[in-house]
C-alpha cells in the first residue's frame, strides 16, 4: 500500500464502490486488495478482484458495474476532486 492507511483505501473503495465486500490479504508481492461481491452486477455469481493496485482494483471494478462507461461518457461527474 501507497502513503494512505490500508483502512482508510477500503473505507475509500467501500464508499465508491458499495455492493463489494473488501479486505486486504499478504500475497507474495506484499499486501493485495481484495474485492467479492456475490451477483448484482453484471455477471452472475461471485465476482472477486485480487490486486496490489488501488488504480487496476477500481479499473476493474469499473469494468465489471458498467460504470466506466457512464464516467467516459460524462468526465469529471464522479470523484471531481480527483
Amino acid at each position: 500500500m501507497t502513503m494512505i492507511s490500508e483502512a482508510a483505501m477500503l473505507s475509500e473503495l467501500a464508499v465508491e464502490f458499495p455492493g463489494y465486500e473488501f479486505s486486504t490479504q499478504r500475497t507474495w508481492e506484499g499486501v493485495s486488495l481484495i474485492a467479492v461481491r456475490q451477483g448484482g452486477s453484471d455477471r452472475s455469481g461471485l465476482y472477486a478482484v485480487i490486486t496490489p493496485d488501488p488504480d487496476e482494483m477500481r479499473r476493474t471494478l469499473l469494468e465489471g458495474t458498467g460504470l466506466e462507461r457512464d464516467r467516459d461518457q460524462n468526465p469529471g461527474s464522479q470523484n471531481p476532486g480527483r
